[in-house]
């Protein structure tokens, strides 16, 4: 006898389903969607939320979340940064022989969407994986240029030291996102993992907004101080990529420093 499908599995897709034409849905719309009680409706989405697949904003809306994209599913965000970063990242990676990363912020993690290997110089990333913010590069981007209430809320929690040159006193890295935010380019030596450095710099959508990040990592000998020396292609390749994400900063009237959440 065959085991029937599971009815709160099958609701959910249901409920995940109707993000697919409306980005943001509370609890009452999604109830009145599905033909559902408003509470076993926002039981399901309390729990969603809570597996990653849904993010929420302070309004009780909720979005969906990069878990899908973890699970193997099909996250818009990542589809589009994947289409509009493959290249440029390969044309970085081929130009400065260092790996190359495409990083968004999930959450209170780092999130890396793309790699681009270098046979001569090995890091231990990959896609999928999950890195905390204030350690590494491209994460000290993403948190310079996050909403205030999301980098209140990191600081509010102690930070992890990971290694004995990690940033984990609030004042002081509040005082290192200054100083990306005045140079928009970010930079950790062994924050993270012994032996590596990485400097990264930001993207932006079509609106202006910081979505992403873009780094290149190199062993601390004998590269690292090749990194001083790549503000510059790093920052071409990230301006390519926003220009395919439909950036356009001479027609913009102006740029806000914050970015909806990733």
């Amino acid at each position: 006898m065959p085991t029937p499908p599971s009815t709160t599995v099958l609701k959910a897709f249901e409920l995940l389903g109707l993000f697919s034409e409306r980005p943001l849905l509370g609890a009452g719309e999604a109830a009145r969607l599905l033909g559902a009680p408003r509470a076993s409706t926002h039981r399901l989405l309390v729990t969603l939320k809570a597996a990653g697949v849904l993010e929420s904003n302070d309004r009780g809306q909720y979005r969906l979340g990069l878990r899908l994209f973890e699970l193997g599913s099909f996250a818009p965000l990542r589809r589009r940064l994947h289409d509009e970063s493959a290249l440029p990242l390969k044309r970085l990676a081929a130009e400065v022989q260092l790996p190359t990363h495409l990083a968004v912020r999930d959450g209170a993690d780092l999130l890396y969407l793309e790699k681009v290997h270098n046979h001569d110089t090995d890091v231990p990333t990959r896609v999928g994986q999950r890195a905390p913010l204030h350690g590494s590069a491209p994460g000290k981007v993403l948190l310079a240029y996050a909403p205030r209430v999301v980098l209140e809320g990191y600081l509010s929690q102690p930070l992890a030291r990971h290694t004995p040159h990690t940033i984990v006193e609030p004042r002081r890295l509040l005082a290192e996102l200054d100083r990306v935010r005045a140079s928009e380019f970010a930079w950790e030596r062994e924050e993270t993992c012994l032996g590596l450095a990485s400097i990264a710099t930001r993207v932006r959508n079509h609106t202006g907004k910081v979505v992403a990040a873009i780094s290149v990592t190199a062993a601390i000998m004998p590269h690292d101080r090749r990194l001083k020396q790549l503000k510059r292609p790093l920052q071409t390749s990230a301006a390519e990529i926003e220009r395919r994400l439909g950036w356009r900063p001479i027609t913009a009237a102006t740029e806000d420093r914050e970015p909806v959440p990733a």
